[in-house]
C-alpha cells in the first residue's frame, strides 16, 4: 500500500486542489489524507490540510497540520506566515510573534510579516520593541500606514509625547505646536 502510481498520485492530487477550489474542503480533506498514506510526509498535502482545516475555523486541527508542515520544512516562510495567521485568528499573539520573528530572520523582504510583527508587538503592549523595530523597518518601508501607525501610537505610549507630535506633523503637516502648546489646524 506504500506504493502509489505517479498518474494515480496526480490524478488525487489535482481532485484535491479542484475541490479546494470550489470550496470543498471537507471531501479536499479525504483525499489529502489518502495522499499521506502513501507520502506521509509530503508537505503539499499537509499543507493543503492544514489550510482547509483553517477554512473549516477547526484551528486545532490546522494547528497540528502547520506544526507538521514546518516539521518538514522548518525555513519555509509560507509555512511559518500561515502558522503565524492561525495563531493570530486564534487571538495567541505571543505565539504569532515568535513565528513571524522566524520567518523575517529567513527572510528579510516581507512587508506585510514586519506590519503584521508591529501589529503584535503593540497588542501585546510591548511598546518599547514596538518602537525599536517600526522605526528600524520605516527606513526600509518608509510609506507603510501600518507601521507608520505602530511608531506612532508606541511614541505616544512611551510618554514621547513632544517625538509623536514632530512625527505626526510630519505625515500630515497639519499641527502646530511648541514645547507647551498644542494647535490642531
Amino acid at each position: 500500500m506504500k506504493n502509489m502510481k505517479k498518474e494515480d498520485f496526480q490524478i488525487l492530487s489535482l481532485k484535491a486542489k479542484k475541490l479546494i477550489n470550489s470550496r470543498n474542503f471537507s471531501k479536499a480533506i479525504k483525499i489529502l489524507k489518502s495522499i499521506l498514506l502513501y507520502k506521509p510526509n509530503f508537505t503539499p498535502a499537509l499543507n493543503n490540510i492544514a489550510y482547509c482545516y483553517f477554512q473549516l475555523i477547526k484551528f486545532n486541527d490546522s494547528e497540528k497540520y502547520y506544526l507538521l508542515c514546518n516539521k518538514n520544512e522548518p525555513v519555509n516562510t509560507q509555512i511559518l506566515n500561515n502558522l503565524a495567521l492561525l495563531y493570530s485568528k486564534k487571538k495567541y499573539l505571543d505565539k504569532a510573534l515568535l513565528v513571524l520573528q522566524k520567518s523575517l530572520e529567513i527572510n528579510l523582504e516581507q512587508l506585510n510579516v514586519v506590519e503584521k510583527i508591529g501589529y503584535c508587538l503593540i497588542e501585546l503592549n510591548k511598546y518599547s520593541e514596538a518602537n525599536v523595530f517600526c522605526k528600524k523597518f520605516l527606513k526600509k518601508y518608509p510609506s507603510s500606514n501600518f507601521l507608520i501607525s505602530y511608531y506612532e501610537k508606541s511614541l505616544f505610549k512611551l510618554g514621547k509625547n513632544i517625538e509623536g507630535l514632530k512625527f505626526l506633523q510630519k505625515q500630515t503637516g497639519f499641527i502646530q505646536f511648541d514645547d507647551d502648546k498644542v494647535e490642531i489646524i
